[in-house]
């Protein structure tokens, strides 16, 4: 339900409508013993070794959390304690943590390529008390920084590689520790069993440590409540099952292999598979095929620029093929966007195109058995999101924060690629008057270990502030548009995200790049905008509309209007007092050799607006032409000035969505 609450403030909740399956298990380890009993020798895990796949069943999995967890103990580990974990992705990762756990113990992940002062960062402020390691470099990290660590007591090893000569009594090996577990097994019977009933939901699980982006790392205390209820909300948009394969590849340091990898698979059985090298993902998850998987934007815009590149050294025939079924690829991604159900003729024509191209593809790209595709963390451009349909598979955003857990996601039939879905079921979200989002769900972090003051600020009322900057649609799918201190403001005080629009931009064909013009001495917001020249080029022939070079093209008024329809769409998911009134079509493209770009393509935007000082005044003030010179640099390095009027533009909102 959603209604509209004093002060401006938007509401909106999304109501659960259906339960949730729920277990007796209340903590991860709880959740370990419960899945050996009921799968026992069924495969729970696979890690592939000098091209072998080493499967785990269930009963082995317990098994070795349980030696490990009275390991520790017996060398002293109580409940309370931080144990800090560093190492590629491996059994031994997860079988240290749930050990951990199942200790009462609590878990602080290292990301691998951290550097000493950063692992003794993190170490010191968890209070850990023992380290589990990957390989000697990771030991050695340790043993550099041991000395400024009294709390640490032991370093535990899983891969003994080069570690051979090492005497340092601080350390020891994984199958050392499961050797002292079995040995006090048999001087404490039951104790695990007993440690791990004794377990609550509110216990603390993890301290995950943020990236630091904007400061220190700040560690974010997650108990056992929050970490389940996350993977629930996120298996009742993407169910899965024991028959099920799951690839790990994210950081296990990151909260996101919790929330969408690791338990996800002690929920549902789904086996967790690990790559030998993180050079082998790509190879590994082709030999996996598994149904589920989430990369970042740039891995997904990495799988079509694969495809692309495959196509251009691929047999004429094979080429063929693939220009002549793309376009009912594309054709069957548009029904999907708008939720309809193609005719006989279309869906004979994709199973032509599925059986010739599509499922060659998928194949070659690890996705031939996927279910489930995910991408979250940025904006995905329009056109990667559509082939990636277009080949058969089905591609949703999330949209989460170690905070809060699982925010949104789009569910099956409601996808939108301008949206970041629907809020998780259970998830309330909120919108204040400066357009920040808040989040109040059964999913939150505890606080910020050892800050009060940064936890009160981030956690009010029960709500948890996001720091994002997000609008809501009329269908109460959330639209993400930047961080809050990443926006802009007007002299009203509106906030407006700049590069958010010149994102939303950029995924127009017409449009290469653009430039958003805002600041407090501004009333609205205005834009420069760069012409495709190719793309616009071809439409203009179509539409048998003459030119003769890219200063013509960009100043003909049906170019302007082509242009005018994409800025009314990306307004339509704005804020009214935030959208952009007024453009310009520059006569020249955004140049890297003129230091208007970085070599990356990011805006020199300071450059830029002292650059263009003069037509930036005049999109605000009443003028409707502005003549230009503006240098010019040739690629073969002669120099040059270009002259031409440009006409400054208002927008009409009438003119419609392209």
């Amino acid at each position: 339900m959603s209604e509209y609450l004093p002060g401006g403030r938007y509401f909106f909740t999304q109501m659960k409508v259906k339960d949730i399956q729920i277990d007796s298990a209340q903590t991860i380890p709880q959740l370990i013993k419960r899945n050996c009993e009921r799968w026992g020798r069924h495969p729970a895990m696979a890690m592939k070794s000098f091209g072998i796949w080493r499967r785990y069943s269930w009963q082995e999995y317990y098994q070795n959390v349980k030696f490990f967890s009275l390991g520790l103990i017996s060398l002293g580990l109580k409940p309370g304690d931080v144990v800090c974990i560093i190492g590629d992705n491996e059994p031994e990762w997860f079988w240290g943590e749930f050990a951990t756990q199942a200790a009462g113990g609590i878990v602080t992940g290292i990301f691998v390529d951290s550097i000493p002062s950063e692992v003794k960062y993190i170490a010191e402020k968890s209070g850990a008390k023992f380290a589990i390691v990957n390989d000697q470099e990771q030991t050695d990290k340790f043993l550099e920084i041991k000395d400024e660590l009294p709390s640490l007591k032991k370093v535990i090893y899983w891969d003994p590689k080069g570690l051979r000569n090492y005497d340092d009594p601080i350390l020891t090996s994984f199958n050392e520790v499961l050797k002292m577990g079995r040995e006090y097994e048999q001087s404490h019977p039951g104790l695990f069993e007993q440690n791990i009933d004794k377990g609550k939901r509110s216990d603390v699980a993890f301290i995950y440590y943020t990236s630091g982006t904007t400061g220190l790392p700040k560690g974010a205390v997650l108990t056992h409540e929050a970490l389940i209820n996350t993977a629930r909300s996120f298996v009742d948009r993407y169910p899965l099952d024991e028959n099920d394969d799951l690839i790990s590849n994210f950081p296990a340091a990151w909260v996101g292999d919790s929330f969408f990898a690791t338990i996800p698979h002690l929920l549902t059985g789904a086996r967790l598979n690990f790559p030998e090298e993180p050079e082998t993902i790509a190879e590994d998850t082709r030999e996996v095929g598994p149904s589920f998987v989430i990369y970042g934007p740039r891995q997904w815009e990495s799988l079509v620029r694969e495809i692309q590149v495959k196509m251009l050294d691929a047999h004429p025939l094979k080429r063929f093929f693939y220009h002549l079924f793309l376009p009912v690829g594309y054709k069957m991604a548009d029904f999907s966007f708008a939720n309809k159900q193609p005719n006989l003729f279309w869906r004979m024509l994709y199973g032509i195109a599925y059986l010739l191209l599509f499922r060659a593809l998928k194949d070659q790209l690890g996705l031939s058995r996927v279910k489930f595709a995910v991408t979250g963390s940025s904006v995905l451009s329009l056109d990667t999101f559509r082939l990636i349909h277009a080949i058969g598979v089905e591609l949703r955003q999330n949209y989460g924060s170690t905070e809060a857990g699982l925010i949104s996601s789009h569910g099956k039939g409601e996808i939108k690629f301008e949206s970041v879905g629907r809020p998780a079921i259970g998830t309330e979200v909120r919108i204040t008057d400066e357009g920040e989002l808040l989040v109040r769900n059964n999913c939150l972090f505890s606080g910020y270990h050892g800050d009060d003051k940064k936890t009160w600020e981030v956690l009010v009322d029960g709500w948890c502030r996001t720091g994002d900057a997000v609008n809501i649609d009329d269908d109460g799918h959330l639209l993400f548009i930047d961080r809050m201190d990443h926006l802009g403001q007007l002299s009203s005080g509106i906030k407006y995200a700049p590069q958010y629009v010149e994102g939303r931009l950029r995924f127009s064909p017409y449009i290469k790049d653009a430039m958003v013009i805002g600041g407090k001495d501004k009333d609205f917001v205005s834009a420069i905008i760069n012409i495709d020249f190719g793309m616009v080029g071809k439409w203009a022939e179509r539409n048998h509309i003459p030119y003769t070079t890219f200063v013509d093209l960009s100043q003909k008024e049906e170019v302007a209007d082509l242009i005018q329809k994409d800025l009314v769409r990306v307004n339509s998911y704005l804020p009214e007092q935030a959208r952009v009134r007024r453009f310009v079509l520059l006569h020249k493209e955004f140049d890297a050799d003129e230091s208007e770009l970085t070599r990356t393509r990011k805006l020199r935007r300071e450059f830029m607006e002292e650059r263009y000082r003069e037509l930036i005044a005049a999109l605000y003030s009443d003028g409707q032409e502005i003549n230009v010179q503006a240098p010019v640099t040739y690629r073969d390095g002669r120099k040059g000035v270009v002259t031409t009027g440009i006409k400054v533009r208002d927008i009409e909102e009438k003119a419609g969505v392209a």
